[in-house]
């Protein structure tokens, strides 16, 4: 089992398996960023503790499943706007877009199984769902279920235990075993109903997944610009009333607030990759759009817990 222990979020994303993604740091209160990870026979095991909020958007690993399990009760937990209720997880399938979003400090865990294993099991788990095609693949949230929760999270702490005590255990007949209980437990996740949640009155013509992609295809080709919401309403064919919504529902806040986020995070990592003798902070902060620099400094320290110029200073 390997622990590592970060005091910075970029690095302890960087360390997180079964996506591709990008992280984006909200409301930090204590700067500390922890995961423990075991691999065997395939399947990747994690535990995170996260000292701060954060937005996780991404693509699964296309050769197999990561269920996710939310680990404190008192935070909000979405996966693609819908609610993680408690005793109940969000199942990416292979290949899906994801984003999984929180507000504040919070823990959970992951189990992430390949494919292989669920067809080699036979009729162990439907065809349907260990080949379904890449375009149809999804990031869904199952209805509460206690004891399949107990179940994953005791087992995965057994798991996760054995792994600390025995430096053999990765390549034991005992992971192998492990490895098949883990894999039945993803099965009975994998046959468990979506939540269905009622129908709004008001709910635009354009689906609220439709005007997320929109936004995120038009914030892929302007990756290092400043973009309002207005342009995002625009390039989504809705008002900016429906596009608040919509990014309320999906990402639990309101666009401004997430592109501010983003713009933040942004230019955290062109300091942090940038040269002091070519690059200062001024001219890092205008290519993103920023003009209120003491402002823009005090929400930067607040999130970062050091000023752009400190980031730059001492640069990775």
């Amino acid at each position: 089992m390997i622990s590592s222990r970060f005091e910075d979020f970029d690095a302890f994303a960087a360390t997180v398996r079964g996506v591709d993604c990008v992280m984006l740091l909200q409301n930090p209160q204590y700067r500390e960023w922890n995961i423990d990870q075991a691999n065997f026979a395939g399947i990747n095991v994690q535990f995170g503790q996260v000292g701060s909020g954060n937005i996780v958007e991404g693509r699964s690993w296309s050769n197999g499943y990561l269920l996710y399990l939310p680990l404190t009760g008192t935070v909000g937990y979405l996966a693609n706007g819908s609610v993680i209720g408690k005793n109940a997880v969000a199942i990416l399938e292979p290949g899906c877009e994801f984003c999984i979003s929180t507000k504040d400090p919070h823990n959970w865990c992951t189990i992430f199984v390949p494919t292989n294993r669920f067809i080699r099991g036979g009729d162990l788990l439907e065809s349907s769902i260990a080949k379904s095609a890449p375009e149809m693949a999804r990031c869904r949230v199952t209805r509460s279920n206690p004891q399949l929760a107990f179940r994953f999270l005791s087992t995965v702490r057994q798991v996760m235990k054995a792994a600390v005590n025995s430096s053999r255990f990765e390549s034991s007949p005992a992971a192998e075993s492990a490895a098949v209980e883990l894999t039945k437990i993803s099965h009975s996740y994998a046959m468990e109903s979506q939540v269905d949640y009622p129908h709004k009155e008001g709910r635009p013509k354009i689906q609220r997944g439709e005007i997320i992609q929109s936004c995120r295809h038009l914030l892929e080709e302007r990756a290092d610009d400043s973009i309002r919401v207005d342009e995002m309403a625009t390039a989504a064919g809705v008002s900016e009333r429906t596009l608040r919504t919509a990014f309320r529902e999906y990402f639990g806040m309101g666009p401004v607030r997430y592109l501010k986020l983003r713009q933040l995070n942004l230019v955290h990592r062109t300091l942090r990759a940038s040269n002091p003798a070519m690059v200062s902070v001024t001219d890092a902060l205008v290519e993103h759009g920023v003009w209120e620099f003491g402002r823009f400094a005090s929400q930067y320290r607040h999130l970062f817990g050091e000023l752009p110029s400190d980031t730059l200073r001492k640069r990775r």
